[in-house]
């Protein structure tokens, strides 16, 4: 049986050290000395998506929010998603959700808080000490884009304490940090040794970083042949990087590289998770094929199509130039299958 539970406002409505303000919400403050919290009067419960219910996802998505002088919610933003259609039922059940505004010097103030929203299935198992690391270093994401330093400083401490638990995507991000010195003493040595455990825990983006160390010689005696090992391990793991450094290597490779067929195979596992430049090269290694058949033509406009509505630049001049060739019926199927490719992202 399907449950979707909301946690206790108490402990969601707290001070938001992950972003700094939003543009268009200048004036909320944050919950703290001489700032009330605001107080749930109406909770709508969330829905679980079709999707994420076959799937079997649990989980939590974290927003930031205010919530205005009226009670009402305003400016919302995922801080940790989770996908499967559930960001959006989380959100539709929030927007409905009503407040006792927070106050200030006993007047109603607009509060930037976050909200958590779990998402459970009854009769499976969860691990909630996994789903917490993930959604704390999603939340220190966020933390690293703002512009607030404190937030900033906020993030790497939750980055170094899941490091420390061992959470391979921290590690490799803090090691990233260590490297350029960006918000934190640069600790070359220390950076090596992070990116390392989190290549030997298989993580994909630390896995083609290592890689490509192993390749251009850097950091480590090269050694191309397990480089590239590596890379494709990274690839088929799901890293956007390895999967598009692949896309250009074996189309732009030497003679003997040189292989459009798995070129295509790369650029199309970056561009099926979103990726407009990914979609962009595809579709123009379809376009290019010296025996293109009628599907192939479709399929490449398709992704043009969802590469244009990305505000690829490029893209969008090749769906104006590829539009005088094709039949009515052509697009009619191209954009019946841009539909089913948006759908899979």
């Amino acid at each position: 049986m399907r449950t979707a539970s909301v946690l206790c406002l108490a402990s969601l409505m707290r001070c938001l050290t992950a972003q700094s303000f939003p543009d268009d919400a200048p004036n909320a403050v944050r919950v703290g000395p001489g700032v009330t919290a605001p107080k749930l009067t109406h909770r709508a419960e969330p829905e679980y998506s079709p999707e994420a219910r076959s799937a079997g996802i649990q989980g939590t998505v974290v927003f930031e929010v205010v919530v205005n002088e009226l009670g009402g919610i305003s400016n919302v933003s995922v801080l940790s998603p989770l996908g499967f259609g559930l960001d959006e039922k989380a959100q539709e059940a929030i927007v409905k959700w009503r407040f006792e505004p927070g106050r200030k010097d006993g007047k109603p103030v607009a509060v930037l808080a976050t909200i958590e929203v779990n998402f459970r299935l009854g009769g499976q198992n969860f691990d909630s000490k996994a789903e917490d690391r993930r959604m704390r270093f999603n939340v220190a994401l966020a933390g690293l884009r703002g512009q607030d330093p404190v937030a900033k400083k906020k993030a790497i401490e939750t980055l170094d304490q899941l490091a420390k638990q061992n959470f391979p995507p921290a590690m490799y991000v803090l090691g990233k940090l260590l490297e350029a010195g960006d918000g934190i003493a640069r600790d070359p040595e220390r950076a090596d040794l992070l990116i390392r455990k989190a290549a030997d825990k298989r993580h994909g983006p630390a896995l083609f970083d290592a890689g490509l160390a192993y390749c251009e010689g850097k950091r480590m005696p090269k050694d191309a042949e397990k480089g590239m090992r590596m890379i494709r391990d990274a690839s088929m793991l799901g890293s956007y990087a390895a999967q598009f450094y692949l896309g250009n290597y074996y189309e732009q490779g030497p003679d003997a590289s040189r292989d459009l067929d798995r070129a295509r195979r790369a650029f199309r596992m970056c561009a099926a998770t979103g990726h407009a430049d990914c979609q962009l090269r595809l579709a123009k290694l379809l376009l290019n094929l010296p025996q293109r058949r009628d599907r192939d033509f479709v399929e490449a406009f398709a992704w043009l199509k969802v590469a244009a509505d990305q505000g690829q630049a490029e893209a969008q001049d090749l769906v104006e130039k590829e539009s005088s060739g094709l039949t009515p019926d052509q697009v009619s199927a191209a954009l019946r299958l841009k539909a089913q490719l948006v759908h899979k992202q």
